[in-house]
């Protein structure tokens, strides 16, 4: 899966972002924004996606681990076994990750 660069930096009350993936327009603001949980603050990189008309967020780091199915350059194996067929979905980078 070749990821495109959307670039689109926003910000919400829980900080600054910025979208770089956006497949069939499913990136929502408001949506995004009323389904942000906290953990996902400690996150590098936060998933989208849409099912039933109703969005999960998941969060992914980026590690040279490439058995951990929440890294993010697993992105492709994740949305083929954890999401429906074809279904929307958004990548977003979280430009105020926690450092550990």
């Amino acid at each position: 899966m070749q990821l495109t660069q959307e670039n689109l930096v926003f910000e919400t009350e829980d900080g600054k972002f910025e979208l770089i993936f956006n497949y069939k327009d499913a990136f929502d603001k408001e949506l995004f924004s009323a389904k942000f949980v906290d953990v996902l603050k400690s996150k590098s990189y936060i998933v989208g996606d849409i099912a039933y008309e109703k969005l999960r967020l998941s969060g992914f780091i980026l590690t040279k681990d490439s058995n951990n199915h929440k890294n993010i350059n697993n992105l492709e194996d994740y949305i083929t076994e954890f999401c429906n067929l074809g279904c929307p979905f958004f990548v977003i980078k979280n430009l105020n990750k926690i450092k550990n």
